[in-house]
This record gives C-alpha cells, structure tokens and sequence, in this order.
C-alpha cells in the first residue's frame, strides 16, 4: 500500500479476533466499507461468521488476531516477533503467548483456519508487503501491543489487571488517556459514528475486533510499525510516532539482545 493518507470510509476493511471455542461465541468480527461499519460476536465455524461479514465485498487490508506464519510452517516454529514482546518492559505489560508450544499451537491452527476462510474475501488488486500470504491483504494484528505500547509508562505503575482481563484493562486506559483517539488522527479516519463506537465497546471480544480494524486502517493508510521477519511472520502495530518512550526504547533493547 501507498505511504500516502487514504481516504478510509472508501476503503473496505475487516478485523478479526480468531477465538476458536467450539461451544462458545469467543469470535469477534468488525468491518467498515464506504462509510458503514459493524461489530459482531459469533462462533469459529464459517457458517456462522460470514453472517457478519457484508455480502459481496472484498477488502483491501484484512487484520486477523491470532498468530499467523508463512504456509508450510513448523508448528513447533519459534517467531521472532513473539520474542521480541516477551522480554524486558513488555513482559508484564502487553507480552504475547509463545505460539509454538501447547495452548499456542491451538491459536496458531485456529489463526490458520481463519485466514483461510477470508481469503476469498481479499481485493486481488490490494496486495500488501509483508502480508502473511504472498499476494493477498491479510495481516497480523496483535491487539494486547497495539495499545500497550501507546501508553505512558506512568499508567503501568497503576494497579495491574488480573491476566485474563489484561486487554480490557489496557483498552480502557488507551481510552482514558486519548492515545487511541490519537491513532484515528494520525491516519486520517474522522468517521464520527465509528470512533464513538470504538470508544464506547465494552464488550471483549467485539473490543478485540474493533483494534483488529484500526490495525487493518493503519496498513491501508501506510503507517503501521511492523516487526518481525519473513521466517516467522509480522506483528502489525500502530504508527512508530504514537509509541510511548518507553516502547520504542524496550523495542530496540530487545532487538539487540536477539540480534
């Protein structure tokens, strides 16, 4: 995509957050197409899902929450990106899951299945680098970091949240703070109606689904921070200029302890 600022209410986009129960509704979808938008909470079957997701459309960036590696990975594959957010400040702020043992493996192939069940719904003529499968327009989108390194190291010394309710902690002080409203600035979206509705969610998954779309606006916009390599995929985070002090200095302390 272009460096250059689209106008994003006539781009088509859509976010996922994978989850992948098979008993519970832990899947959030959020789309916005030429001014209209949508957030939903369903299953992990495709039956299901496409239900939410406009009929007919094809989307220029697709931003899916799970963990995403080249096709023909091994599932035992370390990722560079998840190492990199594991260690120094992250750990205990924004830090991903290793997706290469246990749990992860089930989010990885879960995150799979997913990309494979939208790809049809990719614009042809809306090819990304860096996207996890050649050719198309499906990114990573890891929405724990997307907010975490926006915010100001002083909001880390406040009482932490429990683990499982971590990312609705970190969306509630992104939204406390404005710096999430920031990032709807920065690139250029002023769709009133749908940054009300970004910043009134209260439910977790659609919460999810909504960061995944604002992680699919920054790359349609050309002002995403990438990190990771082609071996093991990329995490797609919000403009390098946003990022607290502390996150852009945690960052490259890692990079060099890996390097």
């Amino acid at each position: 995509m272009s460096n250059q600022l689209v106008n994003l209410d006539g781009v088509a986009l859509l976010g996922i957050d994978v989850g992948y129960s098979r008993m519970r509704p832990t899947t959030g979808i959020a789309w916005s197409n030429c001014g209209e938008f949508g957030a939903a909470k369903t299953h992990s079957n495709w039956e299901r899902r496409r239900h939410h997701i406009p009929t007919s459309t094809t989307f220029s960036v697709i931003a899916i929450d799970g963990p995403l590696v080249p096709l023909g990975s091994d599932d035992g594959m370390d990722r560079l990106c998840e190492r990199l957010f594991i260690r120094g400040a992250f750990q205990t702020r924004c830090k991903p899951g290793l997706s290469n043992h246990g749990y992860g493996k089930n989010l990885r192939r879960a995150a799979s299945d997913t990309a494979d069940q939208v790809l049809h719904l990719g614009d042809p003529n809306a090819k990304i680098e860096r996207a996890i499968r050649a050719g198309t327009s499906i990114v990573e989108a890891f929405p724990n970091a997307f907010l975490g390194v926006l915010l100001p190291e002083a909001r880390f010394a406040m009482t932490a949240a429990a683990k499982r309710k971590k990312f609705d902690w970190l969306y509630d002080h992104a939204i406390d703070t404005g710096v999430l409203a920031n990032v709807f600035q920065a690139i250029g979206w002023h769709k009133v109606n749908l940054i009300d509705a970004v910043l009134t969610e209260s439910d977790h998954e659609k919460r999810a689904a909504w960061i995944c779309l604002v992680t699919a606006a920054c790359a349609a916009a050309g002002r995403s921070e990438v990190v990771g390599d082609n071996v093991g995929g990329w995490f797609w985070l919000p403009p390098a200029d946003l990022w607290a002090q502390w996150a852009r200095q945690a960052l490259e302390k890692n990079r060099l302890a890996l390097a």
